[in-house]
């Protein structure tokens, strides 16, 4: 598999794992709290859309490690490219840095 295609399927695993965690979690905002609390909640161990909490709360949590793992992967096949261009913002800053103590020099005090 060259590098191209490699890039499009982590950042398709990305986003598609992301989507899911961004769904499960817009579940979790709207369905309410979803803990035993003592036996107060007349909500506990209820189905959202057809489907139990729990698997829910799985879809959540797999899809946030598989992302997570994913943007580690993304990370480390972009290295070369992060590494230059933070070398390049770097020696741009410097430059600037530079340019700006020749156009106006500090006064030394007597």
């Amino acid at each position: 598999m060259n590098k191209t295609r490699l890039n499009f399927a982590v950042d398709a695993l990305i986003a598609v794992a992301f989507l899911i965690s961004a769904l499960t979690g817009v579940v979790f905002l709207f369905a309410g709290s979803g803990g035993y609390q003592g036996g107060q909640n007349p909500a506990f161990q209820t189905s959202i859309l057809g489907v139990s909490r729990w698997l829910w709360s799985d879809l959540h949590t797999w899809a946030s490690l598989i992302m997570i793992t994913g943007v580690l992967l993304h990370v480390v096949l972009h290295w070369t490219w992060i590494v230059c261009v933070v070398r390049r913002m770097v020696q741009d800053w410097n430059k600037r840095r530079t340019q700006q103590r020749e156009a106006c020099p500090v006064i030394a005090e007597s």
